[in-house]
């Protein structure tokens, strides 16, 4: 039987204490906010309202991100294909692999590059702004 606890209990503390003192912080922090306002209502004075802002996604992280993981993509599968297929990738797949993921990915950051290269700067600092 006490061979039971041992795993129960490094489960419990790996997984648990962090969740257990995320909730207590984030419950301290929310009673904290709490107590200030009604502190502020107490002397007479109307806190205001806290928006929230709708987060504007960057555009132009979006473009990066989506030209980059196309890239990433067509390197595995032409990594794949002359790994299969080429006389020089039967004995070495990993290199064959690895060199078309990290050529494709650079034409991927060379593409991102480009096509923002030809924004106009007004369109690319409002793009950052907007972050």
């Amino acid at each position: 039987m006490e061979e039971l606890w041992v795993p129960i209990i490094a489960i419990l503390c790996t997984i648990g204490l962090p969740i257990g003192f995320g909730m207590y912080l984030g419950l301290t922090s929310i009673r904290a906010e709490h107590k200030e306002r009604m502190d502020l209502i107490r002397q007479g004075i109307i806190p205001p309202e806290r928006i929230k802002k709708k987060a504007n996604p960057n555009r132009l992280v979006s473009l990066r991100n989506g030209i980059v993981l196309i890239a990433l993509g067509i390197g595995i599968i032409v990594g794949f294909l002359c790994s299969e297929y080429l006389t020089i990738g039967q004995d070495n797949e990993f290199w064959i692999i690895g060199a078309s993921v990290v050529f494709f990915l650079g034409l991927g950051f060379l593409a991102y590059f480009l096509v923002t290269q030809k924004m106009p700067l007004a369109q690319q600092k409002e793009e950052t702004d907007q972050e």
